[in-house]
């Protein structure tokens, strides 16, 4: 007979091995205990340690318990003393035990006599596989007979699952004290191994990532390779429903399970991920967790799912898959209704109670839409992003809009959702119970018209001011719309205006929105809207005193009109009252990197604070933040926002900037698109690349000139700007550049960051030390120190080109210490390189704890670990075992690795990983 041959296993046999030869050697008894989750070749490593034994001169007894031996007292034991062709002991002997068979501990002592005379001349193997579910009897013979022939050359190998390992505890317990005990632990094959053992059924290894799916394990990888042995056999997608015959090997696990263990393996199934004691007692319903807990072992023990500490799971997702299949499809969508019922009252699973009410199929239930929705309000404040998923949820429950209840669950999703800044989502419901009723506006003039007002306020909050326009110019025409609908509509037409139309419009505009402050019918939601309308056209122009003043008295406290008092003081250097306003809305602890509780809107406000002030680190970590929900608000600032703040971050810390064209709005007038493109127009010309950065500001330019401009500006991108135009050579532009910026100073003289620059971009255009001097002068009094560490550079420049250089070195090291205090790294060696020049050597550098957004330096310690063991074939489980934390854990550390990384895959990470390590 052809020995078996088993893969990736060979220092556990060599361990196993050691350990018969010791006893062949010694004439001394010895324990042997393997354990290993199920499937992971349990038995087949027995068999194979039990031919190695005979090799070696070992007779060998191997038995093995079960459902079908539990009953029989001593079952598994007895079984093992009469196996194989030559059994441990002949059928005269064994036949005399059957007089002893009531009376157990005498039939132990005389089986121990007959080992101990048959090992006189032959040591010998006693192997009992699944000794976890063994008889009592053989249970109590494990106890007394390792011990009891530890002076004879008996060994006994014992395998269990490592779900259930007293019996292997018991017995060593009582045995190690006389003898001695090898324990043996099975773990998950390598990628390599299962690869080994495709190759030996198939002759090579399947393409993809097909045997990946067996998680290491030999049972299930064995599965997926006869399934591949088939003819015609392909290997299976991710949406076969019955990937190489699993559901005939699930539904056969199953059939052995108690009803019990079935309902808890299918509620793990309809839960979808690692379940715990508690969830498992609550989709249960039983009185006790301890319940639960023995449902879990048996579940375990049948090897339809693994346990780890207070959870268990599936081996691998096609298992998990192939009972989901099995479930009655009504049974289903009642289980997700169950699994929804439990995640809803829990902070943080929005996305997965949302899943389960989808698959539930409740549309049209009336109180479970009423409680997502009302849960959806309460968790605004402190989760955003979660309460918009179940706003959602609850508008999808919403089945007939000709019902008015159903347009009342409707209506309160919009409020959920404008509430937190998701517009797009706003403007679709809106849509929709406008298509689904008898006329433009339902069947009166006042409900149908509240739909059109709520789709509008967030179409000019997400800057969508022609698709405004085109909604307004017919209700404006309607006599119908009076009073304060009239006054609503007229202030949202004109915010539309004044965000898109020329500059030459907007002092005109201003005084209409103003006028509407006189209708008494003007409520909070429209004098919000005024406020608004005046501090855009105020930016337009550049008057920045104008806009604080437009805004400065708060008309509502939501998050949204909060931040855009914050924009209005950060403009006019009021950092310290932005602060406070900021704290207010819950943007205290954004160093700690605790982001989830802010808007969209706040979190730019916030980004653009920590940028102002020099903090980096926080400022991109917010800007990736919200660069992550803005697909969700789908808001074009947000996005542009987003990008043009991570621009100046990466541009300051020296690091690249990944860009496609996509990434500019075309429109001149999505507030930041003007940052954007200079930020981009930058980093080409850092890369000598002046045409192509020429290119990219002239939009700018045009639309400068033509009347339209973004709303949006910073003082750092003039001089930014005026660089582009001198490397070009373009006289002309430099110099349009240079009054527009004093035509900024000139309508802001009061405030530091406005006045100044405009002082430097001069003196930089004419040479004029004398200017950049007074530049430096005002900054110091401002707030930015980014802001005045650039003049200083630019001062000492002149300075050393009009030969006092003694003079610039102290304006270098000022501005290298400003530099190094933010982590800006590329203002840090450029100052370093031009004390250089200078013949000083500069000691400090960026501080250490200054860490980059993205790449793999971007990692923390323990990140790095988790991305080395992944990348190295762990699993996360495996790889929480290494660390000695959760796999959970694990897993949350994994996301920000493939975060910071740009990868998507275990390959690409393990990848990047190779790649770091290789020699440089």
């Amino acid at each position: 007979m052809a020995r078996l041959v088993l893969r990736g296993r060979s220092a556990e046999i060599a361990h196993a091995l050691s350990t018969l030869r010791r006893v062949a050697r010694t004439r001394q008894g010895a324990v042997v205990t393997v354990a290993g989750a199920a499937g992971i070749g349990k038995s087949a490593f027995a068999r194979a340690v039990a031919d190695e034994a005979r090799s070696l001169g070992f007779r060998v007894g191997m038995g093995q318990a079960g459902p079908e031996t539990r009953a029989i007292p001593g079952a598994a034991l007895l079984i093992a003393l009469r196996s194989g062709p030559e059994p441990l002991l002949d059928s005269t002997t064994f036949s005399e035990l059957a007089s002893l068979y009531d009376r157990p501990i005498w039939l132990i002592d005389r089986i121990a006599e007959l080992l101990a005379a048959s090992a006189t001349a032959t040591p010998l193997l006693v192997a009992i596989d699944d000794v976890d579910i063994a008889d009592d009897l053989t249970r109590l013979a494990l106890k007394m007979l390792p011990a009891r022939l530890s002076a004879v050359p008996v060994t006994w190998m014992l395998t269990s699952r490592t779900l259930s390992t007293v019996v292997l505890d018991e017995t060593i317990e009582a045995a190690e004290a006389a003898t001695a005990v090898a324990r043996i632990v099975l773990r998950p094959l390598t990628g390599p191994d299962i690869d080994e053992l495709a190759r030996d059924r198939l002759g090579t290894v399947p393409a993809g990532e097909v045997l990946g799916a067996a998680g290491g394990n030999p049972f299930w990888a064995d599965q997926l390779v006869r399934g591949l042995t088939t003819a015609d056999a392909t290997p299976p997608g991710p949406d076969d429903l019955d990937p190489v015959g699993m559901r005939a090997t699930v539904r056969r696990r199953l059939g052995a399970l108690s009803a019990g263990a079935v309902d808890l393996v299918r509620h793990a199934a309809v839960w979808g991920r690692p379940l715990s004691t508690a969830d498992a007692a609550a989709l249960l319903g039983g009185p006790d967790p301890s319940w639960a807990v023995e449902l879990m072992r048996e579940a375990g023990a049948g090897g339809v799912l693994t346990r780890a500490g207070e959870t268990v799971a599936f081996p691998h997702a096609w298992v998990r898959d192939a009972v989901y299949a099995e479930i009655d499809a009504a049974d289903r969508r009642a289980r997700h209704r169950r699994c929804a019922d439990i995640l809803l009252d829990r902070p943080g699973g929005e996305a997965e109670t949302a899943a389960h009410l989808d698959l539930a199929e409740a549309a049209g239930d009336v109180g479970l839409a009423r409680r997502v929705l009302r849960t959806a309000a309460e968790r605004v404040a402190a989760n955003p992003a979660g309460a918009a998923v179940l706003a959602r949820c609850g508008w999808t429950l919403v089945a007939d809009l000709s019902s008015a209840s159903m347009r009342d669950l409707a209506r309160t999703a919009t409020e959920i959702l404008a509430g937190v800044e998701r517009h797009g989502d706003v403007v679709t419901i809106a849509d929709a119970v406008l298509a689904a009723a008898s006329g433009p506006c339902l069947t009166t003039i006042e409900p149908g018209l509240w739909w059109h007002l709520a789709a509008m306020r967030s179409l000019v909050a997400a800057g969508r001011y022609d698709a405004v326009t085109e909604r307004a110019t017919p209700l404006l025409a309607d006599a119908r719309v009076t009073g304060a609908d009239r006054t609503r509509l007229d202030s949202l037409a004109i915010a539309a205006a004044a965000g898109a139309g020329p500059r030459k419009s907007l002092q005109d505009l201003t005084v209409r929105a103003e006028q509407l402050l006189e209708d008494s019918a003007a409520d909070p939601a429209t004098r919000q809207t005024v406020a608004s309308t005046r501090a855009v056209a105020a930016r337009r122009l550049s008057r920045f005193g104008d806009a604080w003043r437009a805004v400065a008295a708060p008309v509502t406290p939501a998050p949204a009109a909060t931040a855009e008092r914050v924009r209005a003081l950060q403009d006019v250097d009021r950092l310290d009252e932005a602060a406070a306003l900021l704290e207010a809305v819950g943007a205290g602890a954004i160093a700690a990197g605790d982001f989830g509780h802010l808007q969209a809107s706040v979190m730019l406000a916030a980004a653009r604070q920590e940028l102002d002030l020099g903090r980096l680190t926080t400022a991109g970590a917010l800007a990736l933040a919200l660069a992550g929900q803005a697909p969700e608000t789908q808001v074009a600032a947000h996005r542009v926002g987003a990008g043009a703040v991570l621009a100046e971050v990466r541009l300051h810390q020296g690091g690249p900037l990944d860009f496609t064209a996509s990434d500019l709005p075309s429109s001149p007038v999505v507030e930041w698109s003007t940052g954007l493109r200079i930020l981009h127009a930058t980093a080409a010309l850092r890369g000598d690349d002046t045409t192509a950065a020429v290119r990219m500001i002239m939009p700018i330019v045009a639309a400068y000139r033509n009347g339209y401009c973004s709303s949006q500006w910073s003082p750092s991108w003039s001089p930014l700007l005026l660089d582009i135009a001198l490397r070009a050579g373009n006289r002309p532009l430099a110099e349009h550049i240079v009054e527009d910026a004093r035509l900024v100073a000139r309508h802001n003289e009061q405030v530091a960051s406005w006045t100044g620059t405009a002082r430097q971009v001069g003196g930089m255009l004419d040479g004029d030390a004398g200017e950049l001097h007074a530049a430096v002068t005002i900054l110091r009094g401002g707030p930015r120190p980014l802001l005045l560490a650039r003049a200083l550079t630019d001062h000492a420049d002149l300075l050393v080109m009009a030969g006092d250089q003694s003079a610039a070195v102290p304006l270098l090291e000022e501005a290298a210490d400003l530099y190094a205090r933010s982590g800006a790294e590329a203002g840090v060696r450029a100052a370093s390189t031009s004390l250089t020049r200078l013949g000083v050597r500069r000691r400090r550098e960026t501080p250490a704890a200054v860490r980059s957004l993205t790449g793999w330096w971007s990692l923390t310690d323990t990140e790095q670990l988790v991305a080395h063991l992944i990348g190295a074939g762990h699993t996360n489980r495996s790889a929480a075992t290494e660390l000695g934390i959760s796999p959970n854990t694990v897993n949350t550390h994994l996301r920000a690795v493939f975060g910071k990384l740009g990868v998507r895959s275990r390959v690409q990470l393990a990848n990047v990983v190779r790649d770091q390590a290789a020699p440089k």
